[in-house]
């Protein structure tokens, strides 16, 4: 009975639904695997933006405004259940926006933090914690988050970002889908010139 009652409020809009993207969430087309608990206190100071055909694991969770002032006397616990003096979004801070860029790879519980930009084409390892930005086509993790090593070479690198295959329409992709079994510097040879 309480699943019924559950569902209920939420459909008549008593109860905000936890799978709902937040409202400062902007996802591009053919990103998936993304709900409204993927996303820890999103607001309007703490924006989040993922680009287009990004493949985002299980238990990926973007932490927007989640940081603790630490200078206080006491934490968040006290003056948020006992005095009541300031409400969640008040009290906790954000480093900024979240921009993810195109066909990002983010693997099973990753954590990424505030204010971090991960560039298009990069990959973030399953468990890491990523606290800076992350070079386009690179590939990051661990806690926090290190670079690992770059996809492709700087030139295919800056080939792909100039091809911006993610911004071609459907059709486009449907006709050059056996492209995209080509290894990455035919594919910018094919489509880049380079």
């Amino acid at each position: 009975m309480g699943a019924i009652n559950r569902w209920l409020r939420i459909r008549l809009g008593m109860k905000a639904d936890p799978n709902a993207i937040p409202r400062h969430v902007k996802i591009g087309r053919y990103s998936h695997n993304l709900g409204g608990q993927s996303f820890l206190y999103c607001s309007e100071q703490s924006p989040v933006e993922i680009g287009a055909f990004c493949a985002i694991g299980p238990g990926v969770l973007f932490v927007c405004q989640a940081d603790h002032p630490s200078e206080t006397a006491s934490s968040f616990g006290l003056q948020n259940q006992i005095f009541k003096t300031k409400t969640m979004n008040e009290y906790l801070r954000t480093k900024g926006p979240i921009v993810v860029g195109n066909d990002v790879w983010v693997g099973a519980r990753a954590i990424i933090l505030s204010g971090v930009t991960i560039g298009d084409g990069a990959v973030v390892a399953a468990g890491s914690v990523v606290t800076k930005n992350v070079p386009p086509y690179a590939v990051v993790g661990g806690n926090p988050a290190k670079f690992i090593r770059n996809r492709f070479s700087d030139d295919t690198v800056a080939a792909m970002q100039k091809i911006c295959w993610w911004d071609w329409p459907l059709e486009r992709l449907m006709q050059e889908k056996t492209a995209f079994n080509l290894p990455a510097e035919q594919f910018v040879a094919r489509f880049g010139g380079v």
